[in-house]
Order: C-alpha cells, then sequence, then structure tokens
C-alpha cells in the first residue's frame, strides 16, 4: 500500500493525473478509507477539472477526518475554480481557523482579498504565508503582486527575486 501511494504521488508531482487516479482508484478499492490516496484522486480529479468529483473526495475525507485543514482548503479550491469566490473564501478562511498558519490558505485567501480590493489585507495574509511556509512559490508570487498594487516596487522586486531563488526556472518559457 505504501508502495502504491508513493507512486501516485510521484506521478501526482509530474502531472500525470490520470495515472494517479488511476492507482488511488485501486488503493481505494481494498481500503476506501486510505486518506492519502483520496487526497490524491481528489486533487488530481480537480486538475483535470472535474470540479464535483473533486469535491466527492474531499468531503470523504472530512468524513474520516473533519478537521483536515488541506481537504477543507481544496474544497475552497473546488469552488474558486467554478468562480464562486465567496464560496471558497469561506472555505479557506474555516482552513485557516484550524491552522492559522496553513501557508496554502493563506495564499489563496490574500489573492482573494487583493481581488476585492483589500490590498492591506491581502498583504497582511501573503506576507503571514510566506513566513509561514517560505517555499510556497504562489505565496511570493501573489505577494509581488500584492506589493505593485500598493505601489511598492522595491519590495515587489524582492519577491520576485525570492520566487526565483526557489524555482529559477518560474519565469522561463
Amino acid at each position: 500500500m505504501e508502495e502504491s501511494i508513493e507512486i501516485a504521488k510521484s506521478y501526482f508531482k509530474q502531472n500525470k493525473f490520470q495515472n494517479t487516479i488511476d492507482i488511488c482508484s485501486k488503493i481505494l478499492e481494498s481500503d476506501r478509507n486510505v486518506i492519502e490516496a483520496l487526497k490524491l484522486k481528489g486533487k488530481s480529479l480537480l486538475a483535470t477539472k472535474r470540479i464535483e468529483d473533486a469535491r466527492l473526495y474531499f468531503n470523504k475525507v472530512l468524513t474520516i477526518r473533519p478537521d483536515d485543514y488541506e481537504s477543507i482548503k481544496d474544497i475552497g479550491n473546488t469552488y474558486q475554480a467554478i468562480n464562486d469566490i465567496d464560496t471558497a473564501r469561506n472555505y479557506y478562511k474555516k482552513a485557516i481557523e484550524i491552522n492559522n498558519n496553513y501557508a496554502p490558505a493563506l495564499t489563496n485567501l490574500g489573492i482573494i482579498e487583493l481581488a476585492k480590493g483589500k490590498k492591506e489585507e491581502a498583504l497582511s495574509l501573503l506576507l503571514k504565508a510566506t513566513k509561514s511556509d517560505p517555499k510556497l512559490l504562489p505565496a511570493w508570487g501573489n505577494l509581488a503582486t500584492a506589493y505593485l498594487k500598493l505601489q511598492k516596487t522595491q519590495e515587489a522586486e524582492e519577491s520576485i527575486c525570492k520566487a526565483i531563488e526557489i524555482n529559477p526556472n518560474i519565469y522561463s518559457s
């Protein structure tokens, strides 16, 4: 089972989502409550735009582990994918209530607040995200965007440099 999970994780990291779904399906045939397989299958379904199916898997995780803030954030991602921003925002906030340093939810909420014109609140969330997980690439890119909207070009440049330091190929074509 562990070996299969590792293979599924490897496929997921390579963006081979259908392979991930197939392996996770096999794992779940023998034990339908394997959290990691449920999460990976949900994330892969979301990546392939099968939003409703993805949401079912994240909700299944929550029936087993109601305080799984990652799955709560991922449900938020399903709503963001269909542009239901207010519902997505509520899920991100709920994830942060459970783990107030959860950088992916902080980042996602920050970018929503930025889009809603709440620049200072967005900046605060994004700064907290970069402090909580200094290697979270989207947090740095979104922080740069927030700084630009606040006309803080030096800080934006520093954030972009940090993103490039994490992944030198981020802006290559």
